[in-house]
């Protein structure tokens, strides 16, 4: 399978500024589902794609070209640019340590998502390899550890 590696500190960096990166780091869902065709996923990355699909995951886009490479964590897809929907930086990316204002908890992001009606990303998060079940937004997390 194919993949691309980019320095977790380019993702980090431009989320925690809360703004989109150098121009290399832009931020949005992809909202494709199977039901939409093959044709927008590279071939290759089809079958891994077709796990991730969501229209709530907020995507890293990190290469362009006559597909546009999307980051989820991890993982790397090769997509169509035509359904990516640009959004603004997410405060934390994926892997940082953050506080759970309420209770100090210190937990790591798992997943970036994006809410509709509020208009703002939200979290999940786990405590060690306990996956928390709540979602968090941005303001009842914190990241000066």
């Amino acid at each position: 399978m194919w993949e691309k590696y980019m320095s977790e500190n380019a993702l980090a960096d431009a989320a925690g500024r809360g703004q989109q990166g150098s121009g290399a780091v832009s931020w949005g869902i992809y909202p494709w589902f199977p039901e939409r065709g093959a044709d927008y996923i590279h071939t290759e990355d089809l079958e891994a794609f077709k796990g991730e699909a969501s229209n709530c995951k907020v995507f890293a886009c990190v290469g362009e070209g006559e597909y546009i490479t999307l980051q989820y964590s991890n993982r790397y897809y090769r997509v169509k640019g035509q359904l990516f929907k640009a959004l603004p930086a997410p405060k934390f990316t994926f892997g940082q340590k953050v506080k759970i204002l309420k209770s100090g908890e210190e937990v790591n992001v798992t997943d970036i998502m994006w809410h509709y009606d509020k208009k703002e990303h939200y979290y999940l998060v786990s405590a060690g390899n306990r996956k928390k079940k709540k979602r968090y937004f941005e303001a009842e997390l914190k990241n000066d550890l």
